[in-house]
Parts: C-alpha cells; sequence; structure tokens
C-alpha cells in the first residue's frame, strides 16, 4: 500500500475540512431561508431576485404584495332571460362588458384583485344587480377600494335576449363600458371621462353626450328614427351602413367633425349649422361639436 508523505496527508485534510465547512453552510444557510419567521422567507428572497427588473415600477411595488396577481370571482348572479328587456348601466368607475353568449340564462360576473386576507365574497360589490320592472340595474361602485382592485362586470345575455333589447342606458363616469354583438330599440348614453365602445345594432333611436371621453359606434343597422350625438372635448366614431338614409344638422365650434357623407364644399371649418342627407332621408340625425372631435362615416 502506498504511503502517504506528512505534507499530502495535511492537504488532504485541509480539503476534506473545506469541503465539510462549505456543506454546512449551504444547508444552514437553506434552513435558515426556509425556517427563519421574519418579514421576509425563502420565496421573498427568489421572487424579488427575479423581479429586479421592475424595482422601479411603484405601482407594482405597492400593490403586487397587496392584492392577488390575477382576478378573481367575486359573485355570480342568474337571472330568467324573459325576466327582463332593458338594461340600466351605472359605471362610476371599473369596467363593465356586455356580451352575447350562446344560450342559457342571463348571468352577471364581478371579478377582481383581492386584497391579501379579504375572502373573494367579502369584496364583492352589495346590491350590484337588480331587477326593476322590465329593467335589469347594474350599479358598479368603489371599484378599487381596499378590499379589491381592477374591477369587472361582465353581464352574459343569451341570443335570444341580446337580439331583441328594448332600451339600454348607460351612464359612465371613469369607467370603461364595452356592448358587443347587441341589438336594441334604443340606446342613450351619457359619458363623463371614460371610454365606450359599442358594435351591434340600435334600430329606433341613438342619444349621446360625451364630455372628456371618448365613444365609438359601430352600428351594424342605424338609428331608422333619430340619432343625436353631442360631443365637448372628447372624441366620437360613428360608422354606419352606405345605405342608412337621414337628413341631418351639424353645428361645429372649435372642434373637428368629419365625415364622408358631406357635401364636397364642406371645408371643416366653425359652422352654426348645416344640412346634409342621404338615401332616402327618413331619419333625423343631429350633431353638435365642441372643442372636440367626431366622425361618422360609411362602413
Amino acid at each position: 500500500m502506498m504511503k502517504l508523505s506528512h505534507e499530502s496527508k495535511r492537504r488532504l485534510g485541509v480539503g476534506i475540512g473545506a469541503f465539510v465547512l462549505i456543506i454546512g453552510l449551504v444547508f444552514g444557510t437553506s434552513w435558515t431561508l426556509i425556517h427563519f419567521d421574519g418579514p421576509w422567507d425563502f420565496d421573498d428572497v427568489v421572487s424579488g431576485l427575479s423581479g429586479m427588473g421592475d424595482a422601479f415600477d411603484e405601482d407594482d411595488s405597492l400593490n403586487s404584495g397587496n392584492y392577488s396577481a390575477r382576478p378573481q370571482q367575486l359573485s355570480k348572479e342568474t337571472f330568467d332571460a324573459d325576466a327582463f328587456t332593458s338594461l340600466d348601466l351605472d359605471v362610476t368607475s371599473g369596467t363593465v362588458e356586455v356580451k352575447c353568449v350562446s344560450d342559457g340564462p342571463v348571468r352577471v360576473i364581478e371579478s377582481g384583485r383581492v386584497a391579501k386576507g379579504v375572502a373573494a365574497y367579502d369584496a364583492a360589490t352589495q346590491n350590484l344587480a337588480e331587477i326593476k320592472g322590465s329593467t335589469l340595474k347594474i350599479r358598479q361602485f368603489d371599484c378599487d377600494d381596499e378590499r379589491a382592485h381592477d374591477r369587472k362586470v361582465t353581464i352574459e345575455l343569451p341570443r335570444e335576449l341580446a337580439d331583441n333589447m328594448m332600451g339600454i342606458t348607460a351612464n359612465v363616469g371613469l369607467g370603461d363600458l364595452t356592448v358587443a354583438d347587441i341589438a336594441c330599440h334604443d340606446f342613450d348614453l351619457t359619458l363623463d371621462s371614460g371610454d365606450v365602445a359599442f358594435a351591434g345594432t340600435v334600430t329606433d333611436t341613438l342619444n349621446a353626450e360625451v364630455g372628456l371621453g371618448d365613444a365609438t359606434f359601430e352600428l351594424y343597422q342605424a338609428p331608422a328614427k333619430s340619432m343625436d350625438v353631442s360631443v365637448d372635448s372628447g372624441d366620437v366614431e360613428i360608422t354606419v351602413p352606405n345605405s342608412t338614409g337621414f337628413k341631418a344638422s351639424l353645428t361645429v365650434g372649435s372642434g373637428d367633425f368629419e365625415s364622408d357623407f358631406l357635401p364636397l364644399g364642406y371645408d371643416g371649418e366653425t359652422i352654426l349649422n348645416l344640412e346634409f342627407d342621404n338615401g332616402d332621408k327618413s331619419a333625423t340625425y343631429r350633431f353638435k361639436v365642441g372643442s372636440g372631435d367626431m366622425s361618422f362615416d360609411p362602413e
């Protein structure tokens, strides 16, 4: 058997000692991170290191640790499709979406990012939806309180109802409203500074009063009776079928109105009253622009 010199033995001993020391440090550090009952844990360290690139995102640093990373369902209510024929939407803030589904009952679903330590059902908006007479009323208030952030209300209408709504009334403050693939006889909108997008059919009347917000109307069928749209300093875009018949009056302040239906001589400058028409002139339309922008074009 080969005999080790005194120097070789010394070096071997030092090597083994160093190896044992390193193993001890690794296991000791892991145990401390896992079991340390302090303001941070191992997961915090890992997530903190992975998120170093977002260290200067103030909103993330203030909210990510206090609210769920993803939206959760806060509440769900169901109604019979024949229980109402109209919608009344009050959107103070947050988001409301009205959409068509193939079948089933009407569903009103609220979701949001829930504060840690708060149960989802405790964060739900109280008295969010109720039926009064023939109208389903939605009241979206206190959308970013301490219980939940980024609240959204989704209203699912089965096809049989979505194709023949009597009326939709919407009062929108700072929130966002989306109405997609819905047909109604009358649509009435009052918009402050939020955003509204409507895609569908309005068969009879459309009334919209827009302040600072933005509104888009993609009308598969334009109102056959009347349309009255005004904008203060916001932005409004309207598209209708090329065959739409109407007689329209226009008033423009310091803003801008654009339309392919306008006569060739229109120069876009401030006017007190301009009349133009299309098709059989059967409907009466009125447009009023303050300092904002409005467009009215065929599809």
